[in-house]
């Protein structure tokens, strides 16, 4: 083939990929380029984002601190800060949104309004009892032990967060949203987990060059949710930590499950100290490599850990799947096993130019071992030419057009005792199936993200939540592969082999039987909800996506005689997806199936019909 036709390939194939680019595959991460992002973005007024009907409060021109505006305002208020730099300890004690007049919302580091700690022990605290959750977007924050620290939920993103111990710190009660933000230098970590009792999604984030860990968790006993919270890392790239990437750590005692759950998708973790996933026993907190055999579930799939020490170690329930791992300098996997029908497994990953692919761990089906993944491009050290700066460059570790990892993984994967992972099918992708690692072949190099329209007033998310998977796609495919079941066979690789798989119908929104719309908005329809299967008295936030949703969308449950579904809050995050809050009821004593509705405020409203799933408690 010459390199024309090769050119003509790889155009034709990402055109076609292109189409089909889901949200869950859309790794939204700020790319380190920073020349070019200065040419393609700028900053973003504040007066641009629908952000709620609260008092709009000026810093300085209203008030002169932050501090003294967030004591004069109201839930829900909006609290508008100038550039320059605010040398205050703040408490953020109220429901309220602390956003920067002005900021770069694809690279943070570049914003204007600064929020300096002064060397206090916290620069902006959070404390618990907080019964919806406050905004902080568009700032620096520096200068501190812990720049943000927070015992209620709360919502961070398009921040530049730099100079502390921990750059933000959650305790006991925090959870929430933190994304679109970037972290460099922390002393110790970037973001530490502390007694979570509320789920927490860590998405789109540039995590660089801690000390210690770029996330660290640990998993106390003394303080155990009622029921499963889980913690999403989704879409970042956790590089150059000093320690691990992400780091879990168990504790002594019984129960030794603590009702946690970690989905690690679409991450690039890369060139980390010690490992890009690493599990620890006994509250030890230094990554010795001991691989701890932890039972919490932690599910590992589509990413790509690049020039770690060890790629993941450890887990006696820890599932991975579609990920790439190469240049590892010791064990691409360690101790990922468990005793005979346990879940652990490493499955349809890609093993290449590790000192040793894999020790102790359970091997699956689909498993590549020593094949180059063919990347596009070694990273490097951005413009400034230095490493170990916030603007190194590992954009160049995506899939080349002829790359052995593209549609070589699966859609969904089964364990041993019949766990889905995830839920519902990965979809959104082109071609026969998914790519193996942290983005999708073709997916676009400079996503553009945009603040979400979130009213101060937003909920928190409660203890009792049942799995939050990652943002289905927006556009459907007309086909998913069959999901394949695992298959353990310790410490000895699968043949290189390509999986056949059987495609199954997945209809469009747009035409599916389950699927009516009244009203005058043509374009408003619902594609998928998830979770859509429920335990009755959990709460959880679904994400309905779709089109045509508008600021101000109602969401009910319809066409069940029954106890009515609890709907607590109502998020629309854009055109595309809403997050609601509901908690699940089913007062019978069988499963309840109730219609999903969401209705714009110019009347024009959707139905997908047998959404939404209730099983009451004791199933």
């Amino acid at each position: 083939m010459n390199m024309q036709q090769q050119n003509q390939r790889k155009f034709e194939k990402a055109n076609r990929r292109s189409r089909f680019i889901g949200a869950n595959l859309i790794v939204t991460v700020f790319l380190t380029i920073i020349a070019a992002l200065a040419i393609v973005f700028g900053a973003r007024a504040v007066e641009s984002l629908d952000i709620g009907g609260g008092t709009v409060l000026k810093v300085p021109g209203e008030y002169a601190t932050i501090q003294a505006a967030i004591n004069a305002a109201n839930p829900g208020d909006i609290i508008e800060v100038r550039p320059g730099e605010y040398n205050e300890s703040i408490l953020l004690n109220k429901p309220v949104s602390l956003i920067a007049e002005r900021f770069d919302d694809v690279n943070p580091v570049n914003n204007n309004t600064i929020i300096d700690g002064g060397g206090r022990a916290i620069a902006i605290s959070i404390p618990p009892g907080l019964v919806q959750m406050p905004t902080i977007r568009g700032f620096i924050i520096r200068d501190s032990v812990d720049g943000i620290q927070a015992a209620s939920a709360f919502i961070a993103e398009f921040n530049y967060i730099h100079s502390a111990n921990n750059l933000v710190s959650y305790r006991l009660g925090g959870g929430g949203f933190n994304r679109n933000n970037v972290y460099f230098g922390a002393r110790d970590n970037a973001i530490r987990l502390d007694y979570t009792d509320k789920p927490l999604v860590i998405e789109n984030n540039r995590i660089l060059y801690s000390g210690k860990d770029g996330i660290e968790i640990s998993l106390q006993n003394t303080t155990i949710p009622p029921a499963v919270v889980e913690v999403n890392i989704w879409n970042n790239m956790i590089i150059g930590n000093g320690d691990d990437g992400v780091q879990l750590i168990d504790h002594m005692g019984d129960p030794q499950d603590t009702n946690r759950r970690f989905v690690i998708f679409g991450n690039l973790i890369a060139n980390n100290r010690r490992a890009g996933i690493g599990l620890m026993p006994f509250a030890n907190t230094l990554e010795d490599y001991s691989g701890a055999d932890m039972l919490e579930a932690v599910r590992v799939f589509n990413n790509t850990f690049y020039g770690n020490d060890y790629g993941i170690s450890g887990g006696d329930n820890l599932v991975a799947f579609n990920n790439i791992i190469a240049n590892t300098l010791s064990h691409g996997v360690w101790r990922v096993q468990g005793t005979p029908g346990t879940n652990s497994v490493v499955a349809y990953t890609l093993f290449h130019n590790n000192r040793l692919d894999s020790d102790q761990s359970n091997l699956g089906v689909g498993d590549l071992m020593g094949v180059d993944p063919l990347f596009e491009a070694a990273p490097n050290a951005g413009p400034d030419g230095t490493w170990a700066t916030v603007d190194d460059d590992f954009s160049g570790l995506v899939l080349r057009s002829d790359s052995p990892a593209i549609d070589k993984g699966v859609a969904q994967f089964i364990t041993s005792n019949g766990e889905l992972v995830p839920p519902s099918p990965i979809a959104g992708f082109g071609g026969g199936s998914v790519d193996l690692g942290w983005r999708e072949f073709g997916a676009p190099i400079f996503p553009t993200p945009t603040p979400t329209a979130i009213p101060s007033e937003t909920p928190l998310p409660t203890a009792t939540v049942d799995t939050l998977t990652p943002l289905p796609t927006l556009t459907a495919v007309t086909g998913s592969p069959t999901p394949e079941t695992a298959t353990s066979t310790p410490n000895s690789p699968t043949p290189m082999t390509t999986a056949t798989f059987t495609p199954t119908a997945s209809p469009t929104a747009t035409n599916s039987p389950g699927v009516t719309s009244t009203g005058t908005m043509s374009l408003l329809t619902i594609q998928t909800i998830n979770p859509n299967i429920v335990q009755a008295n959990n709460t959880v936030i679904a994400i309905i996506t779709g089109t045509g949703f508008q600021n101000g969308a109602l969401v009910t449950f319809e066409g069940v005689l029954g106890q009515f579904q609890e709907v607590l809050a109502v998020q629309v995050v854009n055109q595309t997806t809403i997050l609601v809050t509901v908690t699940a009821r089913n007062n019978s004593s069988g499963i309840q199936t109730w219609d999903v509705r969401v209705t714009n405020p110019d009347s024009s409203s959707v139905v997908l019909v047998d959404g939404f799933t209730v099983v009451p408690e004791d199933n």
